[in-house]
């Protein structure tokens, strides 16, 4: 049995995420911006710095969690020992994303490039370190699913909290600094430093839950062979499962993101909504995250992970119906924003459930392996969104610029189909393919800890 979890983790375990989140949101909110606006990269360039780093990240996304998985554990643990050493490198790397330094666009853009991949690198690797902690740290699935429950919680909170203070603190920075680029390069290094502070707090807050490097000492058995991590994958049917849902359930978040502005131009043509439907979608989500502990509780998290699939397409297509009424629009897309909020917890609960299967079928513990494996969902959602509101958009006549005043009805009906119905029918195929092809219940997962509790005694007691 492991050690109870502390009131300061179940309080504070996910703030973390929230530094994580502040960090990531200039990039979500302001990257684009930034090189277009403010940088004024030339158009071409934009595409071209999207496009390479968004596939580099891409094919990197399954080897962070390998990388600690296979690595012998330093001093202060397997995945503690991430959230130390790495975030002080992403404060340096990352704010050279935000930059234009050269004597020509091309180096400025490589300079770019080279902040962007690198920082990813030196960030994706604690991501998953943290993320990794929950099946160290629960008992039990009902605190795995509490512990990610809290974790969408902070991540969520920081979305509602950097939408009102980051852009206004990047153009402060800017005027007093005399420099507009400086203002994001500064801001993109303060949102940096603030992950680092927070991932230093559950390192803090978690010791003495995961073995240090001291107590396993050079064992062989240290780190996960390359065979082993393999077998998790391709020996195991729920994450398999699992991946294709969430890929799924990651284009309904990245296209809603995406396609958001377009609504309140073309449709409600209102932008003075839309900070209002960030923030209270912001806080729909909270809400979610918040009670997804007490729903996976009750249900089990497989079943709150399909209920709220479904519960998120209903609401989604029903939007579709009601996209031209402003009021019922907002109503149904912010209980979508619930159900958003709900799976960012349940889901990710899921991975480190299937880690428990991995680890009875192959014997081996590659957690973080398996939990990393959730970024190649989310990294392929990203590329795969920009294909799919540029195509929508031009089968109704779209021109970039067009004057709102002037839209067709055609045009109204695409941005809607591409804001709401789209996802929704991208949110049913996820909830099918769970439902249908997720196997692995509360009670098998409860008889596959106790297993390998009992291998562990076993073996303890033969070295014994």
């Amino acid at each position: 049995m492991k050690k109870p979890l502390s009131k300061a983790i179940k309080t504070f375990y996910g703030i973390g995420d929230f530094g994580f989140s502040m960090m990531t949101s200039v990039e979500l909110y302001l990257f684009v911006f930034f090189l277009t606006n403010v940088a004024k990269f030339s158009l071409p360039m934009v595409a071209l710095i999207g496009t390479v780093t968004s596939v580099v990240d891409a094919l990197l996304s399954p080897f962070y969690g390998a990388i600690i998985s296979g690595t012998k554990p330093m001093k202060w643990g397997r995945n503690r020992s991430w959230m130390l050493i790495a975030p002080p490198i992403v404060v340096i790397l990352y704010m050279f994303q935000y930059t234009k330094i050269g004597p020509s666009e091309t180096i400025a853009a490589i300079i770019v490039c080279l902040g962007f991949i690198l920082s990813h690198i030196a960030w994706n690797i604690p991501w998953v370190a943290n993320v990794s902690l929950i099946p160290v740290l629960a008992n039990n699935p009902e605190e795995r699913a509490f512990l990610a429950s809290r974790r969408a919680t902070y991540t969520s909170l920081a979305g509602v909290v950097f939408s009102y203070t980051g852009p206004p603190l990047a153009v402060y920075l800017g005027k007093v600094t005399n420099n507009e680029i400086l203002g994001y390069t500064l801001l993109a290094g303060i949102m940096a430093f603030l992950m680092m502070i927070c991932y230093w707090f559950v390192f803090k807050i978690t010791e003495g839950y995961e073995p240090t490097g001291q107590v396993q000492g050079p064992s062989k058995g240290s780190t996960v062979t390359i065979r082993a991590m393999i077998n998790s994958l391709i020996q195991n049917p729920p994450l398999i499962v699992l991946l294709i849902s969430d890929f799924l359930r990651y284009m309904v978040n990245f296209i809603m993101t995406a396609a958001a502005a377009y609504y309140f131009t073309y449709v409600a043509q209102n932008m003075a909504l839309y900070p209002t439907y960030l923030l209270l979608g912001g806080i729909a989500q909270v809400i979610g995250a918040y009670i997804a502990g007490s729903l996976s509780k009750s249900l089990s998290t497989r079943n709150a992970s399909i209920v709220g699939l479904f519960g998120l397409a209903v609401s989604l297509i029903i939007c579709k119906f009601v996209g031209m009424n402003i009021t019922m629009f907002f109503v149904f897309v912010l209980i979508a924003r619930v159900f958003l909020g709900l799976l960012a917890s349940v889901m990710v609960s899921l991975y480190s459930d299937v880690s428990i299967y991995a680890q009875w079928k192959t014997g081996e513990d590659a957690s973080p392996f398996v939990m990393g494996l959730m970024n190649l969902s989310l990294k392929t959602a990203i590329i795969s969104r920009g294909t799919i509101i540029p195509f929508v958009l031009a089968t109704a006549g779209f021109v970039p610029g067009a004057n709102p005043a002037t839209a067709t009805l055609a045009l109204k009906n695409a941005v809607i189909n591409v804001f709401v119905f789209i996802p929704g029918i991208f949110a049913l195929a996820s909830a099918l393919v769970l439902a249908f092809g997720y196997k692995l219940t509360r009670e098998k997962l409860i008889q596959l800890q106790n297993e390998i509790n009992q291998r562990r005694a076993e073996a303890e007691g033969a070295k014994a």
